[in-house]
């Protein structure tokens, strides 16, 4: 098949979050069983870039339009939106292609679907990630009387509408387009690119000499950082030496804040704050842990980092009510509580940092939950059958028969 892949972040240069880790996972996936895979993503100036990564062509387009300052967060989607129905279709009057798929997030889709004609369709599916509505009614971002949230919301509708199919990271997204969009769940598979497990693994040595708990993603309030921290300062009496590593892009804002309540603590060594760092340094992080946490106010998938640090043979800590309840089973691969409670995650970090063994065990139980439920070459062999029977359906539609 020949495919492009669409996502305004992609890593290295614009990799700030999950849907530019699974767009890189799904290009080199889909590239690695023989498929021609182009991916479209966000420039990092003003200038368009093309260049092979490995096997797979990705082009970098600037968003620009000619004396119009982009000022509004809606204004950015609609431009990069038609930036992007652009290179789509120079690059399908190059050589048809078979397949675009879009991320929900930005509505990166909406220009390229409303294009769209019966002389002139490409098939084409949305991966739902954390729609824009979903984020709206759990963590308040955008407020609902916003001009993003309408404009944003009809964008984020029109885009389900006119997909040839929708596929998700996890069910609580689904749910949300169901109930909002009016959607059917029925055909929404839950899909993503789960976990390189041969990447993922326990590694060899061992572990931090100071009990040492990691946090894995967006330094911010909405990732539940400052929760764990202030849970993680209660326990610095009992635990003087504990070890909070929190790995992932900052709110400098709030790194400051957290650095001060570790300080007012008495533990100013507490935190450890790497930054960013690159996915195939990540396992090294996490193996030398004893336990992962990252109690997220919301997570709108499955949140693949959970899964990542399962992998590694960690106990995760998580919050219910989202996606994360999806994948972590709660006593027996890692704990899910309530979003907020700073009480319940100090129990629960403390009976981790008190019964190693159950730590352990827990760890190797999450360890082959994800081998048997989320390796990624199984998860790989879904979504290309997920392709090629949206494929071939649009072009049984049209009359048309495969080249």
């Amino acid at each position: 098949m020949r495919v492009a892949l669409v996502s305004l972040e992609y890593p290295p240069e614009t990799a700030h979050g999950g849907i530019g880790s699974q767009t890189y996972l799904k290009a080199h996936g889909l590239a690695g069983l023989g498929h021609d895979v182009h991916v479209i993503s966000g420039s990092i100036d003003e200038r368009r870039h093309e260049y092979g990564d490995g096997p797979v062509r990705v082009i970098r387009a600037p968003d620009a339009i000619d004396r119009l300052p982009l000022h509004t967060t809606p204004v950015e989607w609609l431009v990069h939106s038609a930036t992007v129905a652009s290179e789509v279709s120079v690059l399908h009057d190059q050589m048809p292609l078979d397949l675009v798929d879009f991320p929900d997030w930005g509505c990166e889709g909406y220009i390229h679907l409303l294009n769209q004609t019966e002389w002139r369709h490409i098939p084409t599916v949305i991966q739902l990630h954390g729609p824009l509505v979903m984020f709206a009614h759990t963590v308040g971002w955008p407020e609902q009387n916003s001009e993003l949230y309408r404009v944003g919301t009809v964008m984020e509708g029109t885009c389900l509408r006119l997909a040839d199919a929708i596929f998700s990271s996890g069910g609580c997204s689904t749910e949300w387009c169901s109930r909002h969009y009016g959607v059917d769940r029925e055909r929404i598979p839950t899909l993503h690119m789960g976990v390189d497990t041969q990447l993922f693994c326990p590694r060899p040595g061992p572990k931090d000499p100071r009990p040492t708990i990691i946090f894995v993603g967006n330094v911010s309030g909405m990732k539940g950082a400052e929760t764990l921290v202030e849970a993680a300062c209660r326990l610095v009496g009992e635990y003087p030496d504990l070890r909070l590593s929190m790995v992932g892009r900052r709110e400098e804002r709030l790194v400051t804040e957290l650095q001060a309540m570790a300080r007012t603590a008495g533990a100013p060594d507490m935190l450890d704050l790497p930054g960013f760092i690159a996915h195939e340094e990540l396992p090294a992080h996490l193996s030398r842990s004893h336990f992962f946490a990252v109690p997220s106010f919301y997570e709108g998938g499955p949140g693949i980092v959970y899964l990542e640090a399962m992998s590694c043979g960690l106990p995760v800590i998580g919050c219910r009510g989202s996606g994360a309840a999806e994948v972590v089973r709660h006593g027996e691969t890692g704990f899910l509580l309530p979003p907020g409670d700073v009480d319940a995650l100090v129990q629960t970090l403390e009976r981790l940092l008190a019964d190693p063994d159950e730590c352990q065990a827990m760890g190797e139980r999450a360890r082959r939950y994800v081998l048997a439920e989320a390796d990624s070459v199984a998860c790989l062999k879904k979504l290309e059958a997920f392709y090629t029977s949206v494929s071939m359906d649009v072009l049984h539609a049209a009359g048309k028969e495969p080249a």
